[in-house]
């Protein structure tokens, strides 16, 4: 065969994975996978750990768990975010190839690339290339039924259906009565991600040993130095937070078992845990029981996983007095419980926003609304759950007053009458409504989001067991007829 016929061969299998690529039936694979992962859950709940392995190893040789997982690294938010290698899957011919590439005999990683990511403080991540993040997003489609099944029920980070409103329900529902818990422990882990124990994650992982070990030991590359990692799963990989998810996995069972076995005392103290990720809260009804025995079982829980609680962020308060919890702010008010969005939230949307319309001195006005539309959007949204509407109304304010000076800085000659004319228009009720003249492009109002209550998953819910498929479908159909996503207007009882 010449050079040419064979440059010609591997055109046209390239054209042909393409093809299979764009044809392929992503609701049979999807549905394949499903499948096996729920037999893995069901293998989990029997203590069949012979079978679940087996099952494990069947789902990430299938050739529908390749697929799925390299659609799923090839159209999340980190799609065309090189590792070292340079590589970036973003046409369907690199992505059948990747597909292609997918083999577990011979397979190696590669250092991550850090990259550094800035919110209040510089945060480490390490991106791997796109054959590690498909082969982890194929371990996780395996992994993930086994966590879930096991998962303390009042954890709600980097889970399938769970979110942060699910948490912050959690609170309203554990502290809202008259008799609930009035003590709070704020619990912070340092650097989570960072130091988990190696040798616990290699004995507790219920996954392949040999290709955990290599992503755990893969290293890093900054500045063009290789570093090795002694701890820890590196922030940015895809199957990071599920590890971390399972590592700390028994916080429940620690905090309960310190306050006493007797149904009496464990009444009597009302400890409950919510955490999300990292980030917990203990509750109960003794400030003491608190200090002297849930707070040193913590200690020790975390010990055993090479970690340690953050003596800056861990603290106990008062439900009288209020603590900050996945920026929102907990409170009793005269023995109501009122859940508002944080100081600290409202503040950094502010200042997000101002240091844009100060950034954009010259920008056209839609320019302008199109930048700052998904951050009010987006911030709105996410706190309407909670008491916000007299928060947005602030906001609106606030974001208003600077729209204003933008607007008197750009045109320092004109009178307040014709800035008003120019910049802001009467749309239906709302005057001073900052929108273009032709009314193509209008700010959005944070008040203009309503509110609505989140209707909290139930803590044994799991979308790997198929006596809840009844209910995730409803609750999938309620968020898509309520107009807004992640919105539920509805209550669940099982029969």
């Amino acid at each position: 065969m010449t050079a040419i016929d064979a440059k010609a061969a591997n055109a046209g299998a390239s054209s042909h994975g393409g093809q299979m690529w764009d044809q392929t039936n992503w609701s049979q694979i999807e549905a394949t996978v499903k499948r096996l992962q729920v037999r893995i859950a069901k293998a989990t709940r029997e203590g069949r750990w012979g079978k679940v392995k087996a099952l494990q190893r069947l789902l990430t040789r299938s050739h529908s768990g390749k697929m799925l997982a390299v659609k799923r690294v090839t159209e999340n938010r980190g799609k065309k975010t090189p590792g070292v290698d340079g590589e970036i899957w973003t046409t369907p011919v690199a992505r059948w190839k990747g597909v292609m590439s997918l083999r577990h005999h011979g397979y190696r990683t590669m250092p991550l690339r850090r990259v550094y990511m800035s919110n209040g403080k510089k945060r480490p991540l390490g991106i791997p290339r796109m054959l590690c993040r498909a082969m982890q997003a194929l371990w996780k489609l395996a992994l993930e039924p086994v966590t879930e099944t096991l998962a303390d029920p009042n954890s709600y980070g980097f889970r399938p259906k769970r979110s942060t409103a699910d948490a912050i329900e959690q609170c309203f529902i554990t502290l809202a009565r008259r008799k609930s818990a009035t003590w709070i422990l704020e619990g912070d882990i340092k650097s989570c991600f960072d130091e988990i124990s190696h040798d616990y994650i290699l004995e507790h992982m219920p996954m392949d040993k040999a290709i955990l070990r290599k992503w755990l030991q893969a290293g890093y590359i900054e500045e063009g130095t290789l570093f090795e990692t002694r701890a820890g799963t590196p922030q940015g990989g895809v199957i990071s937070p599920t590890i971390a998810n399972r590592v700390l996995d028994g916080l429940e069972a620690a905090v309960d078992a310190s306050v006493g076995s007797s149904k009496s005392t464990y009444r009597k103290a009302k400890p409950h845990v919510i955490r999300y990720a990292d980030d917990f809260i203990v509750t109960s009804a003794s400030k003491e029981v608190l200090e002297h025995k849930v707070l040193p079982a913590i200690r020790k829980y975390l010990t055993v996983r090479g970690l340690e609680l953050s003596d800056e962020k861990t603290r106990i308060t008062n439900i009288a007095d209020g603590f900050d919890f996945l920026g929102q702010n907990v409170r009793k008010y005269n023995g109501k419980l009122l859940i508002t969005p944080s100081k600290h939230s409202v503040k950094a949307l502010l200042d997000k926003v101002r240091r844009i319309i100060k950034g954009n001195a010259a920008i056209a006005q839609e320019g302008l609304i199109q930048m700052l539309n998904p951050i009010i959007r987006g911030w709105a949204m996410y706190h309407r759950h909670v008491v916000a509407k007299a928060t947005f109304s602030s906001i609106d304010f606030y974001i208003w007053r600077m729209l204003w000076r933008w607007a008197c800085r750009r045109h320092p000659n004109k009178g307040a009458r014709w800035i008003r004319r120019r910049y802001f228009q009467v749309t239906g009720s709302q005057s001073w409504d900052f929108s273009t003249e032709d009314a193509k492009y209008g700010l959005v109002r944070a008040a203009a989001v309503s509110i609505k209550r989140h209707a909290k998953i139930p803590a044994l819910a799991n979308p790997f067991d198929p006596t809840w498929d009844t209910y995730f479908a409803h609750r999938q159909n309620a968020k898509h007829t309520a107009g807004e996503p992640g919105v539920t207007t509805w209550r669940w009882r099982m029969a």
